[in-house]
């Protein structure tokens, strides 16, 4: 799983055509997968705003309802699942109705919930975000409300989560780990995890802050951002990230390295070089929230289903172009992604 060279220090255009990626979509069904990370609940509040309060220069939201998606592993989770993978989950939440809800969520769409475990000391990772507009303005989000914090485990609790993952690991051929820095997955723990999973399955990571810390998986799909933080140096040409990204795989031995640019599109960058690939679509994104999750998902499948890696990583741009399509960390389906290649043609 670990890179043997670096990067060859050349990004070259490719297009990858949609009958080849159409042969894969039904290749993801019943591949058994794992996600591992932080399980997080996303709620809207959706609100009418028609005045400006007397009190101080602030709207005043009238409330009128609340929905509520799963977020970071429960979002990776749920994409496998829409993508037809035998879904097994491990991580933390806390004993409250966030929690429930994430049960609920992750049990509809069929995934196994017996490794989601509860935390009686922390509360689960909640993200509100609060919608507004009215009869004649388009719904935005005005403000958003981070409550929970890392879950600090002790000596048991570690042992209770290695037990989890071991039981959902048994017969895994894909493993999705998803860092959002609340430590329900580190690279400590990480690496000691994945001793118990068999030597052949793809491993996927989509971490936050401490990316290069993950040794020798499989996949990383870090956004620019995240791959420039990784690495301490800012990306803006071809030529650093380039670069950067022979940085990043020589420090973290990742063997496919999936970059990430949003209306710029993704790369690709392993021992046989850089790849990039153009934007799916061209349209405006509408919300990007949820887009890494379905793009680790997807690459991690179709790498998983036998899929070589330029045609994985096409398919996961088309993934996270229908993801930011709609509004929120919505699941991307596979009718969704043949409806997608079909109306491109080709």
């Amino acid at each position: 799983m670990s890179a043997r060279r670096t990067s060859r220090a050349i990004l070259v255009r490719r297009r990858v055509g949609n009958r080849a990626l159409r042969r894969w979509i039904e290749r993801l069904r019943d591949v058994p997968a794992v996600v591992w990370g932080d399980f997080v609940l996303d709620e809207y509040w959706q609100c009418r705003s028609t005045r400006v309060s007397r009190e101080a220069p602030v709207l005043i939201l009238d409330y009128r309802s609340r929905s509520a998606q799963g977020g970071g592993g429960a979002n990776a989770a749920l994409n496998m699942a829409s993508l037809g993978a035998r879904v097994a989950v491990a991580g933390w939440v806390g004993d409250d109705a966030a929690g429930r809800d994430i049960r609920v969520l992750l049990s509809a769409a069929g995934c196994d919930v017996g490794g989601l475990l509860i935390h009686p000391d922390a509360p689960t990772i909640v993200k509100t975000r609060i919608v507004a507009g009215d009869a004649h303005a388009s719904f935005q989000q005005v403000v958003r409300v981070d409550r929970g914090a890392a879950f600090h485990c002790d000596a048991a609790q570690r042992r209770a989560l290695a037990s989890a993952l071991r039981t959902a690991g048994r017969q895994a051929a894909a493993l999705v780990i998803s860092d959002y820095g609340y430590d329900s997955v580190t690279p400590g723990l990480a690496r000691t995890a994945l001793k118990s999973f068999r030597r052949d399955v793809v491993v996927g990571v989509d971490a936050r802050y401490r990316l290069a810390g993950y040794r020798g998986v499989t996949v990383a799909t870090p956004n620019e951002g995240e791959a420039a933080a990784a690495i301490g140096h800012p990306i803006g040409t071809d030529a650093e990230l380039a670069r950067g990204a022979a940085a990043l795989r020589r420090r973290s031995g990742v063997e496919h390295l999936v970059i990430t640019r949003g209306r710029d599109g993704l790369t690709l960058w392993n021992d046989e070089g850089g790849a990039s690939l153009a934007a799916w679509g061209g349209k405006e994104a509408v919300d990007v929230t949820g887009a890494g999750d379905a793009v680790v998902a997807t690459v991690t499948l179709a790498l998983a289903a036998g899929a070589p890696p330029l045609e994985a990583a096409a398919l996961a741009n088309v993934a996270g172009s229908v993801a930011v399509s709609r509004r929120g960390a919505v699941a991307v389906s596979r009718a969704e992604l043949r409806d997608a290649l079909d109306s491109a043609g080709g």
